[in-house]
This record gives structure tokens, C-alpha cells and sequence, in this order.
């Protein structure tokens, strides 16, 4: 019992001392339809690092995170400028960049189109929105 509070404690203390922000997101269609399997690509982009912004602490690799049945993605991050792309089956990509600052949660709403190319190909019929 000792032990696991102390591991709790140490997790904590270190991820207080790193400034890691929470990012959740959702991703959807157009009509509000969670797409779960979406990609989520996670880039740093480490320029402001380069010109002495301390705050941009960013990740050495890319993470790559998949959305859950409720179109639903979670990410533990440093402090940072990031760059997210968005991609899943028969949809529009989408990007976007963001910055993570001030131990704060950061919530995301990601609303994938559908690709008409692709659809085509596959023969689906694309109806407008009711």
C-alpha cells in the first residue's frame, strides 16, 4: 500500500515539475457522428526552442494516438507548439497547430469531411446533410 501511494506521489511530483497538460479531443462528421480508429498525429514543432522560449519543452518523437468508440483521444504533453494531424477512412484530412501552456487541459473538436474522391471510388452515395 506504502509503496503504491509513494510510485503515486513520485508520478505526480514529476509530472508537475515537467508542466504536462492534458489534451483531449473528439473527432466527428459532419453530422456530429464520433469516428472511432480516426489517426491522431502529434508533431513538435521546436522553433520557438530555438530563439529561447523556455516554455516550448515539446516531445523528441511524434506520438500517434487513435480515437476510442466515442471518437474520443487523451494525450499527456509538455508545454509546446505542436502540430496535430487528423486522417481516417473515406474522410478529408485535417490540421491544425496548437500550443500547450500553463498546466492546463486543452480540449479539441476535430469535424472530418467526407472525401468525395474516395467515396466515389468505393461507390458510396454522398447524401447532403438532412
Amino acid at each position: 500500500m506504502r509503496i503504491t501511494i509513494y510510485i503515486g506521489l513520485a508520478v505526480g511530483l514529476a509530472a508537475a515539475a515537467f508542466g504536462d497538460e492534458r489534451l483531449n479531443g473528439t473527432v466527428t462528421d459532419e453530422n456530429g457522428a464520433a469516428i472511432s480508429g480516426a489517426m491522431i498525429l502529434l508533431h513538435w514543432d521546436s522553433a520557438g526552442s530555438t530563439v529561447g522560449l523556455k516554455s516550448n519543452v515539446g516531445i523528441e518523437k511524434d506520438l500517434v494516438l487513435t480515437t476510442d468508440q466515442k471518437g474520443s483521444f487523451v494525450a499527456e504533453l509538455p508545454s509546446g507548439f505542436y502540430d496535430l494531424f487528423v486522417s481516417a477512412s473515406a474522410f478529408s484530412p485535417s490540421c491544425r497547430k496548437i500550443r500547450l501552456n500553463d498546466s492546463a487541459t486543452s480540449e479539441l473538436r476535430f469535424e472530418l469531411k467526407v472525401d468525395p474522391t474516395v467515396t466515389k471510388e468505393l461507390g458510396f452515395r454522398i447524401d447532403p446533410k438532412p
